[in-house]
């Protein structure tokens, strides 16, 4: 499909992008349980274990605490307050691998410790805990007048909760306010409910690099948005923003 054409499905009428600012009253709106925010150090440990859940093949893994001090780099999280349950639980601050102790995660999450920790005192002792718990995860590079998003990751147990969908959100607005022009990213050839709900956003397969994916060999498809900057799309893209509030909440988003 041309992005022209595109542009003009999109947003036949720019009274409909009215009704739905009219519409989405902050005070109207129900809160989400999870909201996004910009990664930080001691998020680190926290990073990897949804890496290594989400892409249990994935070798090597990501140096998340370079990667978040890239210049032209945007790493978010998406994080929610403990549960009541979770807090009446023995937690250990110290990420498990294959059962085992990690003893190099637990030297970058004590190497973070300058951030505000949570000591909870729990059957007479005191444990210390992250002050959020980390579901997800965007990542995004920033090269000329593109944005690629190199990764979003989503712990197993928080799928089926619109939190790839917000994280994407948060991805395509962060790339708006940085002036990018398009949004590109890889996604495997059989994730197909993956580039479903990229094609939704408006990306367009314009390519396939072979074997990508060094686990299996398999094929990565590339998608690429049409420019984000255009009224055309930015009307398309507020009204998916507001109908994934309706279904899953209003999330308080990063913004610098």
């Amino acid at each position: 499909m041309e992005q022209g054409n595109f542009i003009e499905l999109v947003d036949p009428d720019r009274k409909v992008a009215a009704l739905f600012e009219e519409r989405a009253k902050p005070a109207q709106a129900v809160a989400s349980t999870f909201r996004i925010r910009r990664a930080e150090v001691a998020d680190v440990p926290d990073m990897a274990a949804v890496e290594r859940q989400a892409f249990p093949t994935l070798f090597p893994p990501t140096r998340f605490r370079r990667e978040i001090q890239r210049s032209n780099a945007s790493y978010l999280v998406a994080v929610r307050d403990w549960t009541m349950d979770e807090l009446k639980r023995d937690p250990s601050p110290l990420p498990p691998v294959n059962g085992l102790l990690d003893v190099g995660g637990a030297a970058r999450w004590l190497g973070a410790l300058p951030r505000k920790l949570v000591f909870q005192r729990i059957g007479g002792r005191d444990k210390l805990r992250p002050p959020e718990y980390v579901a997800g995860l965007v990542g995004l590079w920033f090269v000329l007048d593109e944005a690629h998003v190199v990764i979003i990751g989503i712990k197993p147990e928080d799928r089926r909760k619109g939190l790839g969908e917000l994280l994407l959100i948060a991805s395509m607005e962060a790339a708006i306010r940085k002036g990018s022009r398009v949004v590109t990213l890889e996604v495997r050839s059989s994730n197909e409910a993956a580039r479903a709900l990229y094609g939704k956003y408006g990306f367009q397969e314009v390519g396939v690099r072979k074997r990508y994916y060094a686990d299996n060999n398999e094929d990565a498809v590339i998608m690429t948005t049409p420019p984000i900057q255009n009224e055309g799309y930015k009307g398309h893209f507020h009204r998916l923003v507001h109908n994934h509030a309706d279904r899953w909440g209003e999330a308080a988003r990063y913004a610098p």
